[in-house]
Formats: C-alpha cells, sequence, structure tokens
C-alpha cells in the first residue's frame, strides 16, 4: 500500500510538474502575442510595413507572370493580417490570372465584406472597374462649349458692327452700338447686336431689356425669341428658355440654331431621344453647325452609344474643331468609356495644351486615365497640380487619396481622404473608415 502510495504521489507530481513546464512556456510566449497585436492595432503603421512589403513582393512577382509564387507573398501578408482586405483581392487576382476561379471569388468574397470598394478599386475581372471607386465630379467642363464658342454664330448671323469684331474692344462695341441705338432709337437690329454683346459679357438683365424692346417693336422676330431663349437659358430660367425657343421655331421653321437650343433643354432634362431629334434636325436645316454636333455627340455618349459618339467627335476634329479643347476631352472621355484608354489619354493631353490656361478638372481628368493605366506617380502628379490650382478641389484630394493607396502610401492617403471629407466630399468619410484602419 505505501509503495503504492509513494508511486501515485510521484505521478502527481511529474503532472503537476509538466502542467508548470506548459504554463511556463504558455507565459513566456504571451509577450510576443502580445507584441503582434499591438502592432497590427496601436501601431498600424508598423504592421502597415510589413504587410505592405509582401504585398509588394507579390506584386513585382505577378508582374513577371510567377503567379503561383505572388500567391505565396499574399499568403504570407493575409497571415500576418487575417482581416486586410488588399491582401485578399490582390491573391484573388493572381488566383483569377491562373484559373482557379472558384478559388479567386472565395478570396473576392471576403475582401469585399472587409471593404466594399476593394473589388473596384483593385479592377477585380475588369480594369475599368477602378472608375466605379474614382470621383468625377465636378464634370461641367464635359458637359458644354464655352459661351463664347456658343454665341459666336450669333455674332455671324446678326452680323459685325465694325467690320472685324474680334479686334474692337467689347466696351467700345458696347458704347458705339448705345450710340446708335440714340441715332436710331426704331432699328431693331442694333437693340439685338447689343443684346449678343451683352450675353458674351454675361450680363442677362441687359441682354433682356434690349430683347424685350426688339420684340415690342418686331414681335414675330424670330431671332429675337432665340436670343430671349438663351439669355433665360443663361440665367437659369430654363422654362421660360424653352417657351421662347418653341416661339422662334414656329416664327422660322428653318432656324437651325433655335432647334440646337431646345435639344439642349432636352439633353438638360435626360430626355436623349428628343434632344437627338432636335441636334439631328439642326444638322440637316445648317450642316456647318457645329454646336449641334458636339452636343449630340454628349447625348450619344450618355446613352452608350460610343460609335456614334465618336463619328461625330471624328466630322468635328476633320473640320473647324482641330484648337478646340472641349473636343478633344469629350472625344477622350468617350474613349476612355470605350476601353481605349491609351487614345483615351493621348486626346486629353491634346486638350490640355490646347487649353489657353491650366485647368484643375483636365488635369484631374487626366490623372484618373494615368491611374486606369496603373501609372500611380503620374496620376498622383496630375491631382497635385490639380490642387495646386483649386485648392478646394475635394474630389481631386479624394482621387489622389486612391492613387496613394494603390502605390502603397497609405499615411498620405489619409489625410487626402481627410481633406476631401473636410470639404464635402462624403466618400472620404467612408474610405478612412475602410482603409486607414486596420
Amino acid at each position: 500500500m505505501e509503495l503504492k502510495a509513494i508511486r501515485n504521489l510521484r505521478v502527481q507530481n511529474i503532472f503537476i510538474l509538466i502542467c508548470f513546464i506548459v504554463a511556463a512556456g504558455l507565459n513566456a510566449q504571451q509577450p510576443q502575442l502580445s507584441m503582434f497585436q499591438s502592432r497590427v492595432s496601436d501601431n498600424p503603421v508598423i504592421a502597415g510595413e510589413g504587410i505592405t512589403r509582401h504585398l509588394i513582393m507579390g506584386d513585382n512577382l505577378m508582374a513577371q507572370g510567377k503567379f503561383e509564387n505572388a500567391i505565396l507573398s499574399y499568403d504570407n501578408a493575409v497571415a500576418q493580417n487575417l482581416y486586410f482586405a488588399e491582401a485578399y483581392i490582390k491573391r484573388a487576382i493572381a488566383k483569377y490570372r491562373l484559373g482557379r476561379i472558384a478559388e479567386a471569388q472565395q478570396d473576392y468574397t471576403f475582401a469585399i465584406r472587409i471593404n466594399p470598394y476593394v473589388g473596384d478599386m483593385y479592377g477585380y475581372g475588369n480594369n475599368l472597374r477602378k472608375l466605379k471607386v474614382l470621383a468625377f465630379e465636378p464634370y461641367e467642363l464635359a458637359g458644354r462649349l464655352s459661351l463664347e464658342r456658343r454665341m459666336e454664330y450669333y455674332n455671324e448671323r446678326v452680323g459685325p458692327v465694325f467690320g472685324d469684331e474680334g479686334r474692337t474692344d467689347i466696351s467700345v462695341r458696347i458704347g458705339s452700338l448705345s450710340a446708335l441705338i440714340e441715332q436710331f432709337p426704331a432699328s431693331p437690329e442694333y437693340y439685338l447686336q447689343r443684346a449678343v454683346v451683352y450675353l458674351c459679357l454675361e450680363d442677362q438683365k441687359s441682354a433682356l431689356d434690349d430683347l424685350n424692346f426688339v420684340l415690342a417693336m418686331e414681335p414675330n422676330n424670330a431671332v429675337g425669341y432665340d436670343l430671349l431663349g438663351l439669355a433665360y437659358l443663361e440665367d437659369g430660367s430654363a422654362e421660360l428658355a424653352e417657351h421662347a425657343f418653341k416661339r422662334a421655331i414656329e416664327l422660322d421653321s428653318g432656324l437651325a440654331i433655335a432647334f440646337y437650343n431646345l435639344g439642349v433643354i432636352r439633353q438638360q432634362q435626360l430626355r436623349y431621344q428628343e434632344a437627338l431629334t432636335l441636334f439631328g434636325r439642326a444638322i440637316e436645316l445648317d450642316s456647318g453647325l457645329e454646336l449641334a454636333y458636339f452636343n449630340r455627340a454628349l447625348v450619344y455618349k450618355a446613352m452608350g452609344n460610343i460609335d456614334a459618339a465618336m463619328h461625330d467627335y471624328g466630322r468635328l476634329l476633320g473640320h473647324e474643331g482641330q484648337a478646340e479643347p472641349e473636343i478633344w476631352l469629350n472625344r477622350g472621355i468617350t474613349r476612355k468609356m470605350s476601353g481605349d484608354i491609351t487614345g483615351a489619354l493621348a486626346d486629353i493631353q491634346q486638350a490640355i495644351r490646347l487649353d489657353y490656361e491650366d485647368n484643375a478638372a483636365l488635369y484631374k481628368i487626366r490623372g484618373n486615365i494615368y491611374l486606369l493605366l496603373g501609372n500611380y506617380f503620374a496620376a498622383e502628379q496630375d491631382y497635385t497640380r490639380s490642387i495646386e490650382l483649386n485648392p478646394r478641389f475635394a474630389e481631386a484630394y479624394y482621387n489622389r487619396g486612391i492613387a496613394r493607396i494603390l502605390a502603397y502610401n497609405r499615411p498620405d492617403a489619409c489625410l487626402d481622404f481627410r481633406e476631401s471629407a473636410q470639404l464635402g466630399y462624403d466618400r472620404g468619410e467612408e474610405q478612412i473608415q475602410y482603409l486607414c484602419s486596420y
């Protein structure tokens, strides 16, 4: 009995010793585990450097076509942080390239659960998906020709007062026309000419006064009603403008510019089929009315009819439009929509060269093209130039943040997202949530 008790005691002591050793071993390992956890949660910069190293190595292997080895690098990134969406999406892309579609889809699904934007940001399955995550506003530049360009038609239609209008100072023109009106107060043509000058100066109120005076003298003056509609349109009164354009068409069914202007209103109302009909009628009446080709191409582009839009832009650039940046810009945007990214870049670069002054929106658009091409450094430079030209350009800050994320410059990217949010761009806050904490 005593021998058995001694043996049991020895077994108990051995068991206690084993438990002590195991506990000591676990306790010795715990600081390492805590240190690793703090690197991910408390010091994301240090953790990010480790993850980034694996991701960059994987990217380099992808560029060499070594997809299996790239997956191993992305595996290491995943192991370092199981909730880092970019590691999963990059591994998904590598598996997709190898044809391991089911595995790729698993990684993709997990990645977008963590960050719903990450699939678009990295162009999973289609590089043009990156467009969905970029900011495009404001896009007014791409939507219309300059007022000066649109007024050229009226300068020709109403007729120059001094022969070469372009060499006459606009204030001198106003003064001379006012003198002629005093001398010939019953002559509507001088009021029409002065109204055109006022519209060029964006003085809609003075233009409206002159045009109403013309229509009081000549109630059936179609050009007067058309100009009245243009003045209302520039003043933001689309309903009054529409009535005036319709009246101009009633008075002169051959007045191409009135059909064009009514088409612009239909375009703004997104009544695209009606807009196409009106622009087409304007072109039938005046095949040289380039304004109508320009806007018809915009409508075709909005409707997804890329071939028709490209045909109209080609017609413009083959005639008088070689020096107009708006045409090159819009053809570039259309090419981008069609997937012709290299052609889009060439057109946007031409628009920048032709523009009479540096334009923040143009640089932002070219930055978008560079980003699609994977040239993130060039994209960042263009966004930076855009911000220099317009320091309150929230969308440029946001897009620069996307470029910096893709180029592994997360700290500066997060500053850009924060700045864009402070300037009123709500998506900046979303990216801070998904991309600036891990």
